[in-house]
């Protein structure tokens, strides 16, 4: 993999944590209980995809020193 792939998948990566700033701040917002349904879902999906891609960027990366 080249290093403007990884670079992506950084990028990927710091857009994940933009979009769970952004989540925490709208918590603070005296949502609806509705609305925090719907952020706690986001939140979730947004960790789990995050995790994922953590988890590529890893192999990629101890492949790499092997």
């Amino acid at each position: 993999m080249s290093e403007f792939d990884i670079e992506k998948l950084f990028e990927k990566r710091d857009s994940y944590l933009n979009i769970l700033k952004h989540i925490t701040f709208e918590l603070m917002m005296e949502p609806t209980d509705e609305e925090i349904k719907k952020i706690k879902e986001l939140e979730k999906n947004t960790l789990n995809e995050l995790d994922k891609l953590q988890k590529e960027i890893s192999q990629i990366v101890s492949k790499k020193h092997d």
